[in-house]
């Protein structure tokens, strides 16, 4: 896993077996498109492979951390 940028834009989607939320990758519509496909993907947690279609892929926004003054 890549670190993720505050601010940026991330498809993610939430594992079967284990239901911890993963990212797939960055989101280089910026939550805009429209999301037609399928993915078989590996939890990184627990190591279980599935498929994800449209349905099952969720948007995520890293939140941008406000420097205190």
């Amino acid at each position: 896993m890549y670190p993720l940028i505050p601010g940026d834009w991330y498809l993610c989607f939430t594992c079967q077996k284990c239901k911890g939320r993963q990212v797939l990758f960055p989101d280089l519509s910026r939550g805009t498109a429209r999301i037609n496909a399928k993915y078989i993907a590996r939890c990184s947690a627990c190591g279980h492979d599935d498929a994800y279609d449209s349905a099952a892929i969720d948007r995520y926004q890293h939140p941008v951390v406000e420097a205190s003054s």
